[in-house]
């Protein structure tokens, strides 16, 4: 509804020159005239005289069509919990909170998990950011496609051959389709002939609701930049539980995930059950030996794990107890930290280690880390920076005293 009224508001003021795309609008969907002056059209024509017709405000709410059974389960807790939260979010509508116009059955039990208010209305305030990002990309595609007939259609008509978009060209257009097929067609040479890497997806029970949330992104991030490398990896998630928050949200962005032809690897075994012991390397930011360069002989693990609220060694725990190698990236080395923890998400690690893997060199691999996170040397010392190597923060500082107490004595 929301699509068709904005579509045909902007068709309106182009007039003839946009026809077409009216056309192709559903011969239900008719554009009528504004009721007693409000700056408002609506896309159903209205019941009755338009003479007779009151305008008033539209009273729906996100909980009118609200499925309580698929919602609930059929508990009889979580429904009194549930008619709770709807009492709570019509406060929040009436007092003129930031509330979505409609709430989905994934979207309310997220809500039903959620223990505090606080933690409540900034979901609510999130998800009515997303659906005001989602109206706003849909308008703005609307306006340059009208746009765009429009200065079609002022163009000079000439009888020569007449090259662009929706017209004659010499090259074949690529489709999104077909790149699709060739990545996943890249994906498939690197399970036949492709270096593995393992992804650990054994940690659901240490992240809180929002951390499995933000982890789903992350490995959805971390699985299309790898299909779209040069030499991407053969990814293996293991210690997968299909009922788990993280798989759920990352099948339902990806959702051909368990068709046999589509390349995606999971399994629920753990990755003492798919390659020797001597073979595999745990990446962890807790251990103190760093890797050096990349082995191809290696399989390395990256834990699927979103510590934002507590940082405990979790991967170094697992991986003294399965008894295997660990290692952790050069970052004190190579790279002056600023701010934040040394703790990299999921997608920048596949994207360093992709990197690394084909020439083994640090400083280029490291260069999709964030910026922010790291040091300006300008802003301690205006000198020389080794060869590719880093100037450490320690060294800056004491050359800067150094220098200040040197000019002080010169100038007494």
């Amino acid at each position: 509804m929301l699509i068709s009224r904005c579509g045909l508001r902007i068709l309106s003021k182009l007039g003839c020159r946009a026809k077409s795309l009216i056309e192709g609008y559903p011969s239900s969907l008719k554009l009528c005239t504004p009721v007693n002056s409000a700056s408002r059209y609506y896309c159903i024509k209205p019941e009755g005289s338009l003479d007779t017709l009151d305008y008033e405000p539209s009273t729906s709410k996100l909980f009118d069509n609200i499925d309580y059974d698929l919602i609930t389960g059929g508990d009889e807790e979580t429904l009194s919990k549930l008619k709770r939260l709807i009492l709570e979010i019509d406060l929040l509508y009436e007092s003129g909170e930031q509330i979505p116009s409609h709430l989905k059955i994934d979207q309310w039990q997220s809500l039903l998990q959620l223990s505090s208010r606080s933690s409540r209305m900034k979901q609510l305030r999130y998800l009515f950011l997303i659906e005001k990002k989602k109206e706003n990309r849909i308008v703005r595609k609307l306006e340059r496609r009208a746009e765009r007939l429009e200065r079609y259609e002022n163009e000079p008509k000439n009888d020569h051959i007449e090259y662009g978009l929706l017209r004659n060209s010499m090259f074949h257009r690529i489709y999104e389709k077909q790149m699709n097929s060739l990545y996943n067609y890249r994906l498939c040479e690197a399970m036949l002939y492709g270096q593995d890497i393992l992804i650990d997806c054994s940690y659901d029970g240490h992240m809180s609701f929002k951390e499995q949330s933000n982890c789903a992104k992350q490995l959805l991030l971390m699985w299309s930049y790898n299909r779209t490398h040069k030499d991407p990896f053969n990814i293996i998630f293991c210690n997968v539980n299909k009922e788990s928050t993280v798989f759920k949200g990352l099948s339902k962005t990806i959702p051909t995930i368990d068709d046999p032809t589509f390349p995606f690897n999971y399994t629920k075994q753990s990755y003492l059950d798919l390659y020797p012991r001597e073979k595999l390397v745990y990446l962890t930011p807790h251990c103190n030996e760093e890797l050096k360069e990349y082995n191809y002989d290696d399989v390395y693990i990256i834990g699927a794990m979103v510590d934002k609220m507590k940082v405990e060694p979790l991967s170094l725990a697992k991986g003294k107890r399965d008894k295997i190698r660990m290692a952790k990236l050069p970052l004190d080395l190579y790279l002056d930290w600023k701010q934040g923890t040394k703790n990299l998400t999921i997608n920048q690690m596949i994207m360093i280690m992709a990197d690394l893997k084909i020439n083994n060199n640090w400083v280029e691999a490291l260069k999709h880390i964030p910026r922010r996170k790291l040091l300006e040397v300008d802003a301690y010392q205006r000198g020389h920076i080794g060869n590719n190597q880093r100037i450490s923060a320690k060294r800056i500082r004491e050359d800067f005293r150094r220098n200040s107490v040197y000019n002080l004595l010169i100038k007494k």
